[in-house]
């Protein structure tokens, strides 16, 4: 290396250790050069316009970049300034400041924690701040390098005269006459001698002092002093020097630093070792991650040595190379990293300001509250919530940019979210989410294991496709299921939600063998239909039934399979496949054999556009012109039973109230009414073996001997107590009290309100009391509260439905005499109301209505 260069890695080197400036006899001594020959390319790099020139005695010499970042900004260096450690330098500040020779500061911490680092930095804000001269001292006495020596200790502080001590043979002056005008640093202080603290508070009082020897002649100097330990100061030092102290502030251990400041301070040393090697780095995210995480009693004095073997050990094995790769196998630590394949790139020659290197703390403990408010909401106000949630992120997110050494990581993230989320599952527009969730990820986001619980109850039940989505992204990185990676997978299932079809209940598998094929047309069919609708898993060829089933059985473990699974495959062994999986499926199950394109694409439009699971299964072997086989099942897993005869879409929402109460190995299932009775007519009481209860909201037939409660019986004790008997085993009682609470309002006149999307509620509730008038006329009844909250919820919801879907075709029903005759007065009792609505309340409307009403006749 050509030998001006060598100075000008010197320079930079002091500059990193905060040496700078220094004059050219103490540089040439530190390249090993002629101070003339030092001089000489000091000012090449003058004309260069690489180094500036501070004048003053003697010449002083600084980077020129160096300077102009702390004329620009005080303590830029000096990491934390704007964060964790912002008070402190603001009392460092006041401290040089003050008139009119500033305060004593004594900065105590643990070795390692940049005490020493910090004293420099102070003196270099009162430089720049012009508190001292260009050219002040600054000093600097390790004490328990004389500890064992308190006289000589004394005579370095305070100097001495001839004849002293023995070897006295001239003259000496002291640290405290060299340091006139400038800072003298003390570090270690703990380890001075009560008669030299008792010396040196009493010339901080005075401003003089005699040497050592002297007993006449006073000297006279101006001297800031900075003290450093790390002892308690209570302890260590008389209660008359610690007086004399104004200002003391305290420096944290590393690992209890704020995460951003950590990575920057990794940065800001593999930056100065990159510096030395002139070569740029390219350091594994998991090492990086791994460092950060980092322990120990050395605090940042460790951290520096093991990025420097880290270096050392690449550079060994890559000095050739055009780049310096740092992987886990060249970092020395007690707990090896992994690598990620994701690096972060360091340029030496570019200038980095790693004060503001990465995401402040500040933002994911905003994220964290919201958050956290979140997962205190009530079930039913939970939708809600979590639109706002997401709203309340999305705005937050605007506020913190991404750094550019965090680029690289960020871009590689980034593009996996979009091959997973939005090639694989079709979801789109989901760049700030692939932004706030790295952001999250870098700021080492973390939820308490409470909240990251019930939030996951909720969102297992509310949204449980976008939890699905969200733990593919996760799993596609490889990354273990630890509590940071949990948290990132709540939030970013929160954030899908908004995005994500949950309204869509079917689930749909893809297999197809080959690398490739099955998750290729998952893409395009998905991508098309704009939304989730299909898995998928590839079969390499290679690959035997055993692991096909595993991996099948896996994925249906991992959501609701009860409202029915359609399951393409492009060849082969339907019932060995069945037979395998059938047990991990809780609902009915429709394979379609030979997958293509065109055969998923029109399987999901159906499924999208919400037909009904038996009319896809119906026509799939006639419209494909292929082989597939329906399976009739029901659950093999603990599971409750809902259903209400107003329909899938109130036994739904009774489902999402219920399912964050219950654990995961109970399943709650929904059934149609209807079909719920053709099973109860046509099955055995075996066919429910698992079943623990049914939830209606009508009765069923005596025969029945599985348990079932009416829910509208909640009204009365006898029905709470009921449904407390049922719950008991499963639930804990402040949890059975609470969900109780929920089904009671769900079902009170307020909860109808809250399910009506577009009538008016007051209107047709009025229009209703009219309907319940006449039956009561007609059948000379008196109903009781239970039943006309029934049909309050039944008849306000129905006649919506029929406005919504007035072609929909319903099942055919071969009504009793006593039936018929409830139809047929039923008609001319809702005429008005079809009137008024354009719609027909069609004969198994009205059936479904003589269910709550042939018990009372």
């Amino acid at each position: 290396m050509e030998s001006r260069y060598e100075v000008l890695t010197k320079l930079n080197d002091l500059n990193y250790s905060h040496s700078l400036p220094i004059n050219t006899s103490d540089l040439s001594q530190q390249v090993n050069l002629s101070r003339s020959v030092t001089s000489h390319y000091l000012n090449q790099l003058l004309e260069d316009g690489l180094v500036v020139k501070l004048e003053g005695r003697p010449v002083l010499w600084d980077l020129t970049e160096s300077k102009a970042k702390k004329e620009v900004l005080p303590f830029n260096d000096f990491i934390g300034s704007n964060g964790s450690l912002k008070n402190v330098v603001s009392q460092c500040e006041a401290a040089v400041n003050y008139p009119p020779n500033g305060l004593s500061i004594i900065i105590t911490g643990n070795s390692g924690v940049g005490k020493s680092f910090l004293a420099k930095q102070i003196y270099n804000y009162a430089v720049t701040s012009k508190s001292i001269s260009s050219n002040a001292p600054f000093l600097t006495l390790n004490c328990a390098d004389y500890a064992n020596n308190p006289e000589l200790l004394s005579s370095i502080l305070f100097g001495y005269v001839r004849g002293a001590f023995t070897g006295a043979n001239d003259d000496k002056s002291g640290l405290l006459e060299q340091a006139d005008g400038g800072y003298l640093f003390l570090d270690e202080v703990h380890r001075l001698s009560s008669e030299n603290q008792e010396k040196l508070f009493s010339f901080i009082d005075s401003g003089s002092f005699m040497r050592m020897g002297e007993n006449k002649q006073t000297k006279t100097s101006k001297v800031r002093f900075l003290f450093a330990t790390t002892e308690k100061t209570d302890d260590v030092l008389l209660e008359t020097f610690r007086r004399r102290i104004s200002i003391a502030v305290h420096l944290p251990d590393y690992h209890n630093r704020p995460r951003n400041e950590r990575l920057s301070l990794i940065y800001s040393i593999f930056y100065h070792e990159a510096q030395k090697m002139q070569k740029p780095l390219r350091i594994d995210d998991g090492v990086i991650e791994s460092l950060i995480n980092l322990k120990s009693d050395g605090n940042i004095g460790r951290l520096k040595n093991i990025i420097k073997v880290s270096c050392a050990n690449a550079y060994k094995d890559q000095k050739f190379d055009d780049e310096i790769k740092i992987q886990s196998d060249s970092v020395i630590l007690k707990q090896k990293s992994s690598d990620t394949g994701n690096f972060v790139d360091i340029d030496p020659t570019h200038q980095y300001n790693f004060s503001e290197v990465s995401i402040g703390d500040s933002y994911q403990k905003k994220i964290e509250k919201i958050i956290n408010d979140l997962s205190s909401s009530e079930v039913n106000s939970f939708q809600f919530q979590s639109k706002k949630a997401i709203h309340d992120i999305e705005k937050l997110e605007k506020s913190v940019k991404i750094n550019e050494l965090d680029q690289p990581t960020f871009l590689k993230f980034q593009k996996q979210m979009e091959k997973v989320i939005e090639h694989r599952f079709g979801i789109k527009d989901i760049a700030d989410i692939s932004s706030i969730i790295f952001k999250l990820y870098r700021s080492n986001f973390t939820l308490s294991v409470e909240n990251l619980d019930k939030l996951d109850k909720k969102l297992q039940s509310l949204c449980p496709r976008s939890v699905h989505v969200a733990d593919c992204f996760f799993r596609s990185l490889h990354y273990r299921l630890t509590t940071k990676y949990h948290s990132l997978g709540i939030v970013l299932a929160i954030l899908l939600s908004d995005h994500v079809d949950e309204s869509i209940k079917l689930r749909g598998l893809l297999l197809a063998h080959g690398e490739y094929t099955a998750t290729s047309i998952q893409a395009v069919v998905n991508q098309l239909c704009g939304n989730y609708i299909f898995d998928a898993i590839d079969m390499p060829i290679d690959t035997g039934l055993a692991d096909i089933v595993q991996k099948t059985k896996t994925l249906f473990d991992s959501y609701d399979t009860s409202n029915g699974t359609v399951m393409i495959v492009d060849m082969g062994s339907l019932n060995q496949l069945y037979s395998e999986i059938k047990n991990h499926l809780n609902g009915d199950l429709l394979v379609v054999d030979n997958l293509t394109t065109a055969t998923a694409l029109d399987v999901a439009l159906k499924i999208q556009s919400k037909e009904k699971f038996k009319a896809i299964a119906a026509s799939a072997e006639s419209e494909y012109e292929i082989h597939s086989q329906y399976y009739s099942g029901y659950s093999n897993k603990k599971n409750i039973i809902i259903s209400c005869i107003s329909g899938l879409g109130i036994s739904e929402k009774i489902k999402e109230t219920m399912l964050p109460y219950f654990p995961k190995d109970i399943q709650i299932n929904t059934l149609d009414y209807y079909d719920l009775k053709k099973n109860i007519h046509q099955n055995d009481n075996h066919y429910f073996d698992t079943t623990l209860f049914v939830l209606t909201t009508t009765s069923l037939p005596d025969d029945f001997i599985i348990p079932n409660i009416n829910i509208y019986d909640l009204l009365d004790a006898k029905g709470e107590q009921k449904l407390t008997k049922l719950l008991t085993p499963y639930l804990k009682a402040d949890a059975i009290d609470d969900l109780n609470q929920e089904l009671l309002r769900f079902f009170s006149i307020e909860g109808v309100s809250e399910r009506l999307s577009f009538l008016n509620p007051k209107i047709i509730i009025k229009e209703v009391e009219t309907v319940i008038y006449k039956y009561e006329s007609y059948y000379n009844l008196k109903l009781d509260g239970k039943v006309k909250l029934n049909l309050y919820m039944h008849i306000a919801l129905m006649i919506e439905r029929l406005m919504v879907r007035k072609s929909q075709k319903m099942p055919e029903i071969k009504p009793t005499e006593d039936e018929q005759e409830f139809i047929s007065i039923s008609k001319s009792i809702f005429q008005p109301l079809e009137l008024k609505y354009n719609v027909e309340v069609n004969d198994y409307e009205l059936s479904l209505m003589y269910e709550v009403f042939k018990q009372l006749f």
